[in-house]
């Protein structure tokens, strides 16, 4: 479970919810902000409607602070992390090694504007956020669904999906970019 050092501020669920709709983003999903395909939209989005800042943002990415092991607060946390500076804690990992970097005054003033357009009333700070949720588990096929595709895989669409399946699960890294924005996306 990665433990992130990160600079940025929150941003309330209820406003990332607000913003996914009146932005009529299908493509996200509020509730886990750190899945490969609401990030890449998310960070699209950003370089459509707020382009002055993230020409400043190149490193921008979204956290989401999850315990699995705690069943009492339900599925999403309250907030989730925006950040431009992102550092995962490694055992003896020097905090002020990665605060004293700095940040660029572009950069600084570039995260103050998102704020203030994404979450006015939230701080620019330091955070320590536990994210145990960046990968999510999906159930796999059943016996019968395998068996139809199977049965199905004689025609000429199916067997051309079936190739590029086996492209896709072949492929483990991915790096998008998305403006001034770089996104990579790990596959399993």
């Amino acid at each position: 479970m990665p433990v992130y050092l990160l600079h940025g501020f929150r941003w309330p669920r209820e406003q990332v919810r607000i913003h996914i709709i009146l932005q009529n983003l299908d493509d996200a999903a509020a509730e886990w902000l750190v899945a490969p395909a609401t990030s890449l939209t998310l960070l699209r989005n950003f370089n459509e409607i707020y382009p002055e800042c993230m020409e400043h943002l190149h490193q921008l990415r979204f956290v989401e602070s999850y315990d699995p092991e705690d069943t009492t607060s339900g599925s999403s946390q309250p907030y989730a992390y925006v950040a431009d500076v992102c550092e995962e804690v490694k055992l003896g990992l020097d905090i002020d090694d990665v605060r004293g970097k700095g940040l660029p005054n572009d950069q600084w003033a570039a995260i103050m504007e998102l704020r203030d357009k994404l979450a006015p009333d939230e701080k620019v700070a330091w955070y320590i956020v536990v994210c145990g949720d960046e990968e999510r588990w999906a159930p796999g096929l059943s016996v019968s669904s395998v068996s139809e595709q199977q049965r199905d895989s004689t025609s000429p669409t199916s067997q051309n999906e079936s190739e590029s399946d086996r492209s896709y699960e072949q492929s483990s890294v991915s790096i998008v970019d998305v403006g001034a924005t770089r996104l990579t996306v790990i596959g399993s």
